[in-house]
């Protein structure tokens, strides 16, 4: 009895011990998912590295991608299709006459057999092939400038997802130097360097870079899945960060550049010429014209002979002599060359405010980068500095290197807005790339 006491006993410290040790490994991985939540590892590991992608790959998938693109494109192949039938002549009319029930109930009696072609008005055909190219003009337009503007969007929203990248980057790094920081400012405030007053701020700076942190990840994550939803791609590809190039041409030749480019110029050119046919066929309704001719064959039992038969009519002008519309067609033409300059004055307009913006955002983009780069280098070489000869505060020194990280978080925003201002140009110009302005 004494024996098996002994063996209960040392099994139930053997339970106790082994439930404590899963209590405290249980613990222990707890205590590090959360901290992982919270303070971030020591090196920042971006997870979304799977596919690599340029910009410019990212815009091919995006253009492959779209639904409402390929819309465009089947509503303009339709177009084109029915622009071939447009303005052909119509087929003859084979006719018979004369034929009654006699055939089938006694003998033949007579027949007549005729063909019968029915001729265009004049100026009809024309008219007809140039409303069929103002159609496929039409849809072309809505085609190009949806696709350039979809091109736009997406080169922003790329441009868009390398900030939140680089600041999800930047706010990571924070993250570590304020929670450095706490760890120097509360020994100097042991040491009695540092009032009480520094602690409690540098908890503060902490708890909000905390949430800088945070928030800069779900920015990412949004930014992320919008690109994948509009292009197809995965959310975790890797993007290649490549230095914006510059416009270097001035207003005058991007004007020059826009009227050529845009389609509304070739849309308004094709409406110009049909309201001339149009007036043209107007005009051409006040004289007399063939509208059809039949000619026929009789054959008849009765008689000793057959014959053939020529029919033909003509339409005379003579009650209407079609002033109205007439007059209405000239209008029409002279509208349509107002049209075609307001809309040179529209694309003046739209490319004088892009280039506007972007000429301001420009240079306030050289003048910060050129600023922030000497501001970064001598500040790194300060802190260097006061880091070997211990010249500054330790925690003075951790502000000049966060000052450096809130630089540069300043400074991709900006990249990120002249981004933005760029391929808006682009879209007011009429064009998607860099390489269409050489």
């Amino acid at each position: 009895m004494i024996k098996c006491r002994i063996i209960s006993h040392l099994e139930r410290r053997m339970i106790i011990t082994l439930i404590n040790f899963l209590l405290i490994f249980i613990s222990f991985f707890s205590t590090q998912a959360q901290s992982k939540l919270e303070n971030p590892d020591q090196e920042f590991v971006n997870k979304n590295k799977v596919l690599v992608l340029s910009e410019q790959d990212v815009v091919d998938m995006g253009l492959e991608y779209s639904r409402k693109l390929k819309s465009y494109n089947t509503k303009l192949e339709i177009a084109e299709y029915r622009s071939e039938s447009a303005g052909q002549i119509q087929n003859p009319e084979l006719r018979f006459s004369d034929v009654s029930s006699r055939y089938f109930t006694k003998e033949f009696d007579e027949v007549e057999m005729g063909l019968r072609m029915k001729f265009p008005e004049l100026g009809e055909m024309g008219e007809k092939k140039q409303q069929a190219q103002v159609n496929i003009w039409e849809r072309k337009v809505l085609q190009i400038r949806y696709q350039q503007q979809l091109v736009s969007r997406i080169r922003r929203n790329y441009a868009t997802v390398l900030m939140y990248d680089e600041q999800a980057k930047l706010a990571h790094e924070r993250i570590l130097k304020e929670n450095e920081r706490i760890n120097v400012i509360e020994h100097l405030v042991k040491i009695g360097d540092r009032s009480i007053v520094y602690f409690t701020k540098a908890k503060m700076w902490h708890a909000d870079s905390k949430n800088d942190y945070a928030r800069a990840i779900q920015k990412q994550s949004l930014e992320r899945r919008q690109l994948a939803d509009q292009t197809g791609i995965p959310e975790q590809a890797e993007f290649i960060f490549v230095d914006l190039p510059e416009i270097e041409q001035d207003i005058d030749e991007l004007i020059k550049l826009a009227i050529e480019n845009r389609p509304e110029m070739e849309l308004v050119k094709q409406r110009i010429e049909l309201a001339v046919l149009q007036n043209n066929y107007e005009q051409q309704q006040r004289y007399p014209w063939l509208s059809f001719a039949e000619l026929s064959y009789h054959k008849d039992k009765n008689s000793s002979k057959n014959w053939g038969e020529l029919k033909m009519g003509i339409s005379l002008p003579i009650f209407n002599w079609n002033s109205g519309n007439i007059k209405a067609t000239d209008l029409a033409v002279k509208n349509k060359e107002d049209e075609s300059e307001a809309i040179r004055e529209s694309i003046d307009d739209e490319v004088r405010f892009a280039y506007t913006v972007y000429k301001d955002l420009l240079l306030d983009w050289k003048n910060f980068q050129l600023y922030t780069d000497e501001l970064i280098t001598n500040t790194q070489t300060i802190v260097n500095q006061a880091k070997e000869h211990k010249v500054l505060m330790p925690d003075e020194v951790m502000e000049m290197e966060l000052t450096i990280i809130e630089t540069k978080k300043l400074l991709s925003e900006k990249r990120r807005d002249l981004a933005n201002a760029m391929f808006n140009l682009y879209y007011s110009i009429g064009i998607e790339s860099h390489e269409q302005l050489k």
